[in-house]
């Protein structure tokens, strides 16, 4: 949890909250830690696009406010869970409605945000210069739900029909994502080999898929699909989703790989009330998954990638390598 402190004393500057409505005021409280448990306090300032500051101690003007335990930092460090993961799953403490996370998002997109975010997570403050690429690039879908039978989801054929439609550009190489999910797939086939089937028997035959990432959730898709571009020097990247999803997708990747496009696929066919409950959890998600970086920095992997020989793919198949080897 020290860490933690000495991050925001070191990267922020004092900023006491005040009440005017330009300002949102986020206070985080601690506890426990140590042989002698402690309730700790402080608080982060935003003005109307960007962190301002820090102050410590109790304040009447909070309008959000997030508690976690003093443990918290150390098991995301170590790896025995992510950031996202605590905060998703209720084990991080809110006292703030949608209305004030989606208010959160809105101040979280400036340079010292990022600052501080990378400084959470033991990065450089100044990322390093990005390689202009090979010229090729990389059109990745982005895993939507299929059945119990492994068909794919209307959501799933849209997104993946998009990705199709943009390999139209000379040098353009198909990434498909997703593996296993109780919120995509809970078949015994990874999902990326019920697109790659789908795409099979569609008239006109497959397009040529480059890789096939065994992803389980959106973040685990912009870092397989990030650590992909890099290996293969990517000159550009286009990841593919929904409407409803790209907000979110838009923000994780410019913790990661800000020169990334996102391509965002509309949904006619959904009911109207089907489409406001994704656009619900999805904004709600979000307001979350800034939160956790906001404690944590951005989500990572401390499992490396393993391209897998044999897998039976169209093309690569990456997982994360859980032999302690790194393939």
């Amino acid at each position: 949890m020290d860490q933690l402190f000495e991050v925001v004393d070191k990267t922020l500057p004092f900023c006491p909250p005040d009440d005017r409505a330009a300002r949102l005021t986020v206070q985080v409280t601690v506890t426990g830690g140590g042989a002698r448990p402690r309730t700790t306090s402080f608080g982060l300032v935003f003005g109307a696009d960007d962190l301002l500051g820090c102050w410590w101690g109790d304040s009447p003007a909070v309008r959000l406010r997030l508690g976690l335990s003093a443990d918290a930092p150390a098991r995301v460090r170590g790896g025995a869970a992510t950031g996202t993961s605590l905060v998703m799953s209720g084990q991080i403490g809110f006292s703030a409605d949608w209305a004030e996370l989606a208010a959160l998002r809105a101040c979280a997109g400036g340079p010292l945000f990022r600052e501080y975010a990378r400084a959470l997570d033991g990065l450089p403050a100044v990322p390093a210069v990005p390689s202009p690429g090979n010229g090729r690039r990389a059109v990745a879908v982005l895993a939507a739900p299929n059945d119990a039978d492994g068909t794919l989801s209307s959501i799933a054929r849209a997104r993946t029909l998009h990705a199709v439609e943009l390999l139209e550009t000379p040098g353009t190489r198909l990434v498909l994502t997703g593996g296993f999910g109780a919120q995509f797939n809970t078949t015994e086939q990874p999902h990326w080999r019920h697109c790659a089937a789908w795409l099979a028997a569609r008239p006109g035959g497959p397009p040529p898929v480059f890789a096939c990432l065994e992803t389980r959730h959106s973040y685990d898709d912009v870092l397989f699909v990030d650590a992909l571009a890099r290996r293969h020097g990517f000159g550009e990247v286009v990841l593919v989703t929904s409407d409803y999803h790209a907000p979110r997708v838009r923000y994780i990747a410019s913790l990661m790989m800000p020169a990334c496009r996102v391509a965002e696929v509309v949904h006619p066919d959904l009911p109207d009330g089907e489409l406001a409950r994704l656009r619900r959890h999805d904004a709600g998600a979000l307001g979350k998954t800034v939160a956790s970086t906001l404690l944590f920095g951005r989500d990572r992997s401390l499992l490396p990638l393993r391209r897998v020989e044999g897998a039976g793919g169209p093309g690569e198949v990456w997982r994360l390598d859980t032999t302690g080897s790194e393939g």
